[in-house]
């Protein structure tokens, strides 16, 4: 048992090493108008493959990509992307709640998710289920990128998003007995892993469909390195059964050391584990917040104009791609 006791908040560790398994799954996308159907067959597998993973040496944490639920196409309306969100909490989690519980690890994934109080809303979140068998972490994407979502994000909805959950959920990290652990989908946004960073984060989870372009993970790779931190590069395998795209820019997952180094990557881009024990005791020996000298940035900080404002959403939501991109370019303020 660890006795390690870094200078930001955390709890002691379970054991001096926490071993990390990548699960590269298939992505199979669901009949968004009639999504049942599909949505238990990659649940299904989904467990299937907690089984498995867990059956080749014991994993605190196991780490699927973006949407191992519900699949992703970029043709969906509004109305299709609410069909095919997962209720969170609801049937989807407790379902991998209870593989958590029977293996006593934490499970991360990805999804669209709906929230009861937030009518009309989906969200593209990042989930952690405990060994307990409950939701430890839930995080909302904080931005989108113009042509690439238009679920709803922190920056699209910020004022009423701090007002329900405080300042404190713009940037949650979930501090657990195998590390403190933050879910990061954004790409080439150095700014937002350094925020995780401040807020104690070790471990850096990146899930992605289709972006096993080498760059977003060079991309993490410099966060990790820049913040010293752990790095977990996930994304989708080959999917000949997906009825969109046999998936392009496939494969490449990764676990990534606190310099920036892959010390473990996929074999394939064919649906494998990819699994590494960090040693996290002898981290927390020398380990603490990034050495930011707040007081040189301020005064930029202070007269930066962002090209576009939050709350964008607060009023009226774009309902398809397109509309999104026209949203985003119209509010654009240079």
């Amino acid at each position: 048992m660890s006795t390690a006791s870094p200078k930001y908040d955390c709890v002691p560790l379970r054991n001096d090493q926490t071993t990390i398994g990548v699960v590269q799954s298939k992505l199979i996308t669901v009949d968004p108008k009639n999504p049942g159907k599909q949505m238990d067959a990659n649940l299904s597998h989904m467990l299937f493959m907690i089984d498995q993973a867990q059956a080749f040496g014991k994993k605190d944490l196991l780490v699927f990509h973006e949407f191992p639920l519900a699949g992703f196409n970029m043709t969906w309306s509004r109305e299709e992307c609410l069909n095919a969100a997962v209720e969170v909490p609801g049937n989807q989690t407790e379902a991998i709640g209870a593989k958590a519980k029977q293996h006593n690890c934490y499970i991360a994934f990805g999804c669209y998710a709906k929230l009861e109080d937030w009518p009309g809303h989906f969200m593209n979140m990042g989930i952690i289920i405990g060994p307990d068998g409950e939701i430890v972490f839930k995080h909302w994407k904080t931005r989108n990128m113009s042509g690439m979502g238009f679920s709803t994000t922190v920056y699209d909805v910020f004022d009423q998003y701090v007002e329900k959950y405080g300042k404190a959920a713009i940037w949650p990290v979930a501090r657990t007995d195998i590390g403190n652990i933050a879910i990061m989908p954004c790409v080439m946004e150095p700014e937002i892993a350094r925020a995780y960073a401040m807020n104690g984060a070790e471990i850096l989870i990146r899930y992605m469909t289709g972006g096993g372009m080498e760059k977003y993970r060079i991309d993490l790779q410099a966060q990790c390195m820049a913040n010293d931190m752990y790095g977990v590069f996930v994304n989708q395998a080959v999917s000949p059964e997906n009825i969109y795209y046999e998936d392009p820019w496939s494969g490449y997952s990764s676990i990534i050391d606190n310099e920036g180094a892959i010390v473990e990557t996929a074999c394939s881009h064919h649906e494998t584990l990819v699994a590494k024990a960090l040693p996290m005791s002898i981290y927390r020996q020398t380990h603490t917040k990034p050495m930011l000298l707040k007081e040189l940035f301020e005064p930029l900080m202070a007269e930066w104009v962002s090209p576009s404002g939050p709350n964008s959403f607060a009023d009226k939501m774009p309902n398809s791609i397109p509309e999104s991109m026209k949203h985003y370019r119209d509010i654009r303020r240079w």
